[in-house]
C-alpha cells in the first residue's frame, strides 16, 4: 500500500463528501414522501414513533424542552414515570448517548443561530447525517480494499440500488442501530487501515492516537446499541484467530494496542453510563482481556532466548478456544455471587435474553413467553428467498458470470494468437532489437564503449539470435530467456554456499582475534604497560582496514540476502513484492533506463511491478478480516431480518474487490470493461426499479389504527397521574404524547420489564379474573389498553398471544379467553371506558372486589 499524496486524499474526500450529502438528501426526501411530516401537527408526528423509538424520543424531549441541557440531564437521573412506581436512572440503564449528543448540540444551535428550531426536525437531521456517515465510510472502505476508486463507487451505488436491504433508516429513524452502526463501521475501517500499515511496514502516526480513536469508537457504539457488544466479540475472535494463523512478530505490539483499545472503550462506556453493570459482564470484555494476556505472554516468551514458538502458539490457541466457554460459564456464576452478597443489583438479563432468542431462531424451541413475544416481532422475521436471490443474482452471479465469459474469451484469443505465425515488419524488428540492446546493457552493466570487446559482442549476438528465433516477438523472447535462467539453479546454490563459507570464516577470524586480544590484555596486566610505536599502530590499522575492505561487500550481500529471506518468512510477503528476482546484485547507483531512439516507450508489461503479488493481496490480513466479518454478518442476517443490513453493507464493500484483486494489476482493461458493463446493467435493472419503489411504494401503508383518536381521549378524560399499561407497540407512544405514567415498555431484554410485560399480557390468557386483577393491583395499574384483534378467542398461528399462553398454561385451554369475555360481558372490577376499531381502554377499580366463582371451573381452585 503506497502512501497517498495530498491530491489523492483531497480527491477521495471530495468524492466521499459528495456521496455523504447525496445520501442525506436521499433519505430525507424518502421520509418526507412517505410520512408528509411537515404538514402534520405535533400529536400526529409523535404518534408515528412506536415501541422503544417513542421511549427514546421522550428522553430527548426532556433534554430539549428544558431551559438548558443540564436541567434535562439531571431529570434523567431520576425518572419515575416509565416503570411506575420505581425510580430509574435513564443514563445508567438505557442507551441514550445519541439523545445526549443531539440535545447538547440542539441547545447550542438554538441559542446561537436559530431560536425557532424545532426539536424533532433537528433530531431527524442528526439521524440523516449519521446515515451519510455510513455511506462515506463505505466509499472509503471499498476504495481501501479494492485499491481503486471504482471499487468504492461501485459499493456505494450497490448500496443505493438495494437500499431496501439496508437499515431502512427512513422507516425507523430512531432505531439504535442507526446511530451505532456508523461508528462500528468506522471502527472496522480504521482497524483495516492499521492492519494494512502494519503489513506494509508503514509507520503509523501514533500508537496513542490509534488506541484513543478505537477506544472512542468502541465506547460510543456500546453506549448506543446493546448489540454492539456481540459485533465487537466476533471482531476480537477474528483478529485473534488471524493472529494465530498469520503470526507477525511486529504485530504483537499492534495486538496489544488493539486489545487495550477494547478494554479502555469498555471502561470509558462504564464511566459515561454512570456505572452500567451490563458492560462489566460481556463476552467482549472477557475476550479482550484474554487477548491482552496472550499478547503479554508472547512478548515475554520472545524475550527469552530459549523460547519455543510452537508451544507458545499452542498455548494461545488453547486460550482462544476456551475463552468463550470461560466467559459463558463464569459470568453467570460471578453475577449470582455478587447478587447474593449485595454488592451488585443486577436487574437486566440482556445476555440471557439474546441467548434465548438465538435458541428460538436456530433451534426453533419455545423458551419462554417473553422470548416468543420478542421473536414474533415483524422486524425479526427471516429474509424472503425471492428477495435474497435478487440481491445475490445482481451482486454475485452477474459479475462473476461476465468475468468468466470475458476471461474465457481472452484465453481462447491468446491461444489462437499463439498458434498463428505472424511476421514482424521492419519497424517492429528495430524496436525489438532496441529493447534487447537496452536489456543487455542493463543486465551486464556495460556501456556502448565496451561493445568493442569481442566477448561482449558475442553475447549480444546470441541475444539477437534468440530474438530472431522468436520471430522478433519481444514478449516471447522474455519468456524464453526466463526459462533459460530458471534452468540454471546451481549457480545460485553455489553462490549461497560461498556466502555460508564466508560467514563461517568471518566467525573463525573474529573468534581468533578475540582470543588474541584476551591474551594480550592478560599479558599487559602481568607486565608494565608500554607505549605502542607509531609504526606498529599504523601497520595494524592498515591491516585491519584491508581486511575490512575485503570482506565488506560480500558481508553486505549476505546480510541483505538473509534479511530479505527473514522478511519473506515472517510476513509471507516478498520484500520488494516483485514477481521475479534478478540473479546478479544491483550496483550502488542504478542506471535509469534509456529512452529508445525512436521515442517510443516499452510496453507496460516490460516494466517491473512494485505492487504485491496476487496471493499476497488476497491473503492480506485486513482483507481476510473484512471477508470473515461479512460471513458472520451473513449468518446473523439470514436468521434475523432486522440485522441483515450488517451483511448487506459489508457485502457492498467486499463485492467489487474480489475481481479487482485478481485482475486489476495484470489485465487492467479487462477489469474496467467488465466492471463498467455490470455496473451499467445493474443501474437500470433492478437499481432504478428499487429506487422508484422507495419513493413511490406500492405496498407501503400509513398506520390506520386510529391511535391519534385514543390519545386525544386519554389527554381529555384521564387524570394527569393516571397509570397506564398496554401492548409494547404503543405504550411508549402513549407516554410520549400524553405524559401519563406507564408500568411497562418495549425493552424486554431487561429482566424486571420482561416480568412486568408477562403480567400485563395476562389479560389475553385464559386465567380467571381474580388472578389477573391481583397482578394488576400489585403493579398499581389504573388503565389497561388492550388490542382488540388479539381478543378473538381463536388461534391462527404460533405468533398469536393466545397460542403463547396455551403453550405456557396447557391446563387452561378449555376455558374462554379473558379479554374476549371482558369485551362481551360485564366483569367485576373491570370497566370498558373506550373502544375503537383497534384498541380498547379498561379502567381498573381501586376498591377491592370479591369475585365468587365455582370451585369446579378452575383447576387451580381445586388444588
Amino acid at each position: 500500500m503506497r502512501e497517498p499524496n495530498l491530491y489523492v486524499i483531497l480527491s477521495h474526500a471530495l468524492i466521499g463528501s459528495g456521496f455523504f450529502f447525496l445520501y442525506v438528501h436521499h433519505v430525507r426526501v424518502i421520509f418526507e414522501a412517505r410520512t408528509n411530516i411537515r404538514h402534520l401537527n405535533q400529536l400526529e408526528r409523535e404518534s408515528l414513533l412506536r415501541r422503544e423509538d417513542a421511549l427514546y424520543y421522550t428522553f430527548y424531549k426532556k433534554l430539549a424542552d428544558g431551559p438548558d441541557f443540564w436541567h434535562g440531564y439531571d431529570q434523567l437521573k431520576n425518572v419515575t414515570d416509565i416503570e411506575y412506581p420505581h425510580s430509574v436512572n435513564v443514563l445508567q440503564r438505557f442507551y441514550v448517548l445519541p439523545e445526549l449528543v443531539t440535545a447538547y448540540i440542539f441547545h447550542i444551535v438554538r441559542a446561537g443561530f436559530n431560536p425557532s428550531l424545532q426539536p424533532m426536525e433537528f433530531y431527524l437531521e442528526f439521524v440523516w447525517l449519521m446515515g451519510g456517515l455510513t455511506l462515506l465510510v463505505l466509499y472509503l472502505y471499498g476504495t481501501l480494499l479494492s485499491e481503486n476508486v471504482f471499487g468504492g463507487i461501485y459499493g456505494v451505488i450497490s448500496y443505493l440500488m438495494f437500499h431496501s436491504f439496508a437499515g431502512k433508516i427512513y422507516e425507523r429513524p430512531l432505531a439504535r442501530e442507526n446511530f451505532a452502526f456508523p461508528l462500528i463501521f468506522l471502527q472496522m475501517f480504521y482497524l483495516c487501515i492499521c492492519i494494512s500499515r502494519l503489513l506494509h511496514r508503514q509507520k503509523h502516526t501514533s500508537r496513542v492516537f490509534m488506541v484513543g480513536s478505537m477506544s472512542v469508537f468502541t465506547a460510543c457504539a456500546l453506549l448506543s446499541w446493546p448489540f454492539s457488544n456481540y459485533i465487537f466479540t466476533t471482531q476480537i475472535l477474528i483478529v485473534m484467530s488471524s493472529w494465530n494463523i498469520c503470526s507477525i512478530p511486529v504485530g504483537l505490539t499492534f495486538a496489544l494496542d488493539y486489545s487495550l483499545s477494547h478494554l479502555l472503550g469498555n471502561a470509558l462506556a462504564f464511566l459515561i453510563s454512570h456505572g452500567n453493570t451490563q458492560l462489566l459482564f460481556t463476552w467482549q470484555l472477557s475476550l479482550a482481556l484474554t487477548m491482552f494476556m496472550i499478547t503479554l505472554f508472547r512478548q515475554f516468551r520472545n524475550r527469552r532466548p530459549s523460547s519455543n514458538a510452537q508451544q507458545g502458539d499452542y498455548f494461545s490457541l488453547k486460550f482462544l478456544l476456551l475463552a468463550p466457554l470461560f466467559a459463558n460459564s463464569m459470568q453467570g456464576k460471578l453475577v449470582d455471587m455478587l447478587n447474593r452478597s449485595g454488592l451488585l443489583n443486577w436487574q437486566e438479563n440482556t445476555y440471557v435474553h439474546y441467548c434465548d432468542m438465538w435458541a428460538y431462531w436456530v433451534l426453533q424451541t419455545k423458551v419462554s413467553f417473553v422470548t416468543n413475544l420478542s421473536a414474533c416481532n415483524p422486524l425479526y422475521e427471516r429474509v424472503a428467498l425471492s428477495e435474497l436471490w435478487q440481491l445475490v443474482k445482481t451482486l454475485i452471479v452477474k459479475p462473476y458470470c461476465m468475468y468468466g465469459v470475458v476471461m474465457l474469451a481472452t484465453f481462447f484469443r491468446k491461444w489462437r494468437k499463439s498458434n498463428i505465425i505472424t511476421k514482424a515488419n521492419q519497424e517492429q524488428r528495430e524496436r525489438a532489437r532496441n529493447y534487447v540492446l537496452e536489456d543487455f546493457l542493463e543486465e551486464h552493466h556495460v556501456s556502448m564503449s565496451d561493445m568493442s570487446n569481442k566477448q561482449t559482442e558475442q553475447q549480444l549476438q546470441q541475444c539477437f539470435a534468440m530474438l530472431e528465433s522468436c520471430d522478433h516477438d519481444y514478449e516471447r523472447y522474455k519468456r524464453e530467456k526466463a526459462k533459460m535462467q530458471q534452468e540454471q539453479p546451481p549457480e545460485r546454490d553455489d553462490f549461497m554456499q560461498d556466502i555460508k563459507r564466508l560467514k563461517a570464516q568471518i566467525h573463525r577470524n573474529s573468534d581468533k582475534q578475540r582470543k588474541e586480544r584476551e591474551q594480550a590484555s592478560e599479558s599487559h596486566a602481568r607486565e608494565p604497560a608500554t607505549a605502542e610505536t607509531p609504526a606498529q599502530a599504523k601497520t595494524e590499522t592498515e591491516t585491519d582496514s584491508e581486511t575490512k575492505t575485503q570482506i565488506e561487500p560480500e558481508t553486505k550481500t549476505k546480510t541483505e540476502t538473509e534479511s530479505e529471506t527473514k522478511t519473506e518468512t515472517e510476513t509471507g510477503v516478498p520484500p520488494t513484492a516483485t514477481t521475479s528476482e534478478p540473479e546478479e546484485p544491483l550496483p550502488s547507483k542504478a542506471k535509469e533506463p534509456k529512452e529508445p531512439a525512436n521515442g517510443r516507450r516499452r510496453p507496460a508489461a516490460r516494466r517491473d511491478s512494485v505492487v504485491p503479488t496476487i496471493n499476497t493481496q488476497i491473503l492480506n490480513l485486513h482483507y481476510l478480516y473484512s471477508f470473515i466479518q461479512m460471513l458472520i454478518f451473513t449468518l446473523v442476517g439470514l436468521a434475523v431480518r432486522k440485522l441483515f443490513f450488517l451483511s448487506f453493507t459489508q457485502g457492498c464493500v467486499i463485492a467489487p474487490t474480489v475481481c479487482s484483486k485478481i485482475w486489476y494489476h495484470r489485465q487492467r482493461n479487462v477489469f474496467w470493461s467488465v466492471s463498467l458493463a455490470v455496473f451499467l446493467l445493474s443501474m437500470f435493472d433492478p437499481g432504478m426499479v428499487n429506487i422508484r419503489e422507495e419513493y413511490f411504494p406500492t405496498r407501503y401503508n400509513q398506520p390506520t389504527d386510529d391511535l391519534e383518536g385514543m390519545l386525544e381521549w386519554i389527554k381529555l378524560n384521564t387524570e394527569r397521574d393516571a397509570v397506564f399499561a398496554g401492548p409494547i407497540e404503543i405504550i411508549g407512544t402513549v407516554h410520549l404524547t400524553t405524559r401519563r405514567p406507564i408500568v411497562n415498555h418495549a425493552h424486554l431484554e431487561m429482566r424486571q420489564m420482561a416480568e412486568r410485560t408477562e403480567h400485563v399480557y395476562s389479560v389475553y390468557s385464559r386465567q380467571q379474573s381474580s388472578d389477573i386483577y391481583n397482578q394488576y393491583t400489585q403493579l398499581k395499574i389504573q388503565y389497561l389498553i388492550i388490542s382488540l384483534h388479539e381478543c378473538t378467542n381463536e388461534v391462527h398461528d404460533d405468533c398469536d398471544i393466545l397460542s403463547m399462553w396455551d403453550d405456557k398454561q396447557p391446563a387452561f385451554r378449555k376455558y374462554p379467553q379473558f379479554c374476549h369475555e371482558l369485551l362481551n360481558k360485564n366483569v367485576p372490577s373491570f370497566l370498558r371506558v373506550y373502544t375503537n376499531d383497534n384498541y380498547g381502554i379498561i379502567k381498573m377499580f381501586s376498591q377491592s372486589v370479591q369475585i365468587n366463582l365455582k370451585h369446579n371451573k378452575m383447576p387451580e381452585m381445586s388444588m
